[in-house]
């Protein structure tokens, strides 16, 4: 445990250290992007609030709504419908046909597979304003990812490569004469430097979706949604605050424990280049499966879970960041020994070449040390991956064939044990997707 806090603390210090010396070199006059936001950068505001619900993007979706006299009416009433396609492609070069990849979503080796369609409706409001507002956020999905995301009493029973699952279900209201916003429903986690779903339209220019492979600490040290009430208020243009109660690491419907568990984040911009996110949970989470036959809840022991994310746009052409989580319980059923941590770290670059191509990278660090709970190995083990991909847009300028993404990465993982594969302590992968916004 102290190995891990002081690899964070250390890693921190210098990503924090180095970008404030390169912001003295940053182009100030250069449009601003906030890396913490999830929309687009049009709809981006110099707060860490949601954006306001007046003219949002006009999609495909939106556009093609236009000629039966939908389009119009939708848009004054802020409502917007939006979605995606993925499909995909992995080749390990270590061991072809069989093993194990810790790679998540995309760990079907040697074959062509969609990932997923997503279909979004949504109405935002701006806590900012000070005015009563209500909105909405519906998402569903279809595909082979469904299967790795389901919430423990929602379409989880399902069987098959490709499932369907309700993604996101929630209801804002912003509260008049205060800059609160109140959220009830099922969203997609708050923590960590990479999200699910996070800012699929800008993905050519945001890094937190930039390669296609996803990093351990998005995997095994964070939950993928959360369901229960979240309150947000904002302080000023510099400081959010999120504090609220869910049902735990992918519960909803059902949830094992029964016993409900704080969630709080701190948003601090203290610039439109910068932002800096600290996330916390706190509650039993055992067990985090879902579907049949899970194991009993366990209410005694609970779960501290931290996440720090800092973004930094030093120029219009290179953004980096920095993703570190570290999870500790005192026990975990039918685990021997006492308390277990897991957690890392990761930084993140990305560079635009042109209006074409953007060189993105990790670089991660992960501890398991909970004796392969976390993962699903064998046993404790440090992992170490290196990532290098390009984000390509063959035709930027075009209406229809810009929202067209390809996304290919070559990617090294290594281990101080042999949990890959075949008993093998390395792999490398290639892999790429296809990303149609609409």
């Amino acid at each position: 445990m102290k190995t891990l806090k002081f690899g964070i603390a250390a890693a921190c210090y210098v990503f924090m250290a180095t970008f404030t010396h390169a912001s003295l070199y940053a182009d100030e006059n250069a449009p601003a992007v906030s890396l913490a936001s999830k929309e687009t950068p049009e709809a981006q505001s110099p707060v860490a609030a949601p954006p306001p619900t007046t003219e949002p993007p006009l999609t495909l979706l939106m556009s093609a709504l236009g000629p039966v006299g939908l389009a119009k009416p939708l848009t004054k009433a802020g409502i917007n419908i939006y979605g995606y396609a993925e499909s995909g492609y992995m080749v390990d070069f270590t061991a072809h046909h069989k093993g194990a990849t810790f790679l998540g979503y995309d760990n079907l080796k040697n074959n062509l597979y969609f990932d997923k369609v997503s279909l979004n409706i949504e109405r935002t409001v701006d806590p900012a304003k000070k005015q009563f507002d209500m909105g909405f956020h519906v998402e569903g999905i279809y595909g082979a990812d469904a299967r790795f995301i389901h919430s423990n009493g929602l379409m989880d029973k399902q069987t098959g490569r490709y499932q369907w699952d309700l993604l996101q279900a929630y209801v804002d209201m912003a509260i008049p004469f205060v800059p609160v916003r109140l959220r009830v429903g099922k969203w997609i986690e708050l923590a960590g430097f990479e999200h699910f779903s996070a800012n699929i339209y800008g993905a050519f220019g945001d890094p937190m979706r930039a390669l296609y492979s996803y990093s351990y600490q998005f995997l095994y040290a964070e939950p993928g949604t959360q369901t229960g009430v979240l309150a947000t208020y904002v302080l000023n243009p510099q400081w959010t605050l999120d504090a609220g109660i869910t049902r735990g690491w992918n519960q909803s419907i059902r949830d094992k424990n029964k016993v409900p568990d704080f969630l709080g984040r701190v948003t601090f911009t203290p610039n439109d280049k910068t932002s800096i996110i600290f996330t916390m949970t706190e509650g039993p989470e055992f067990p985090i499966g879902v579907g049949r036959n899970l194991p009993s809840g366990d209410r005694s022991h609970w779960w501290n879970a931290y996440d720090l994310v800092i973004t930094r746009k030093i120029n219009d052409k290179l953004r980096l960041g920095l993703g570190t989580d570290f999870v500790e319980t005192p026990r975990i059923p039918g685990f021997s020994g006492g308390a277990k941590q897991w957690g890392g770290v990761a930084g993140y670059g990305s560079y635009a070449l042109d209006p074409h191509f953007m060189l993105n990278t990790r670089v991660e660090w992960y501890m398991d040390g909970s004796k392969g709970f976390s993962t699903g190995a064998s046993t404790s083990a440090n992992y170490w991956e290196a990532t290098g991909g390009v984000a390509i847009k063959p035709f930027p300028k075009n209406n229809t064939l810009s929202h067209l993404l390809f996304r290919p990465e070559i990617r090294y993982d290594v281990s101080d044990h042999s949990v890959f594969n075949s008993s093998e302590h390395n792999q490398l992968t290639f892999s790429m997707d296809a990303l149609f916004t609409f």
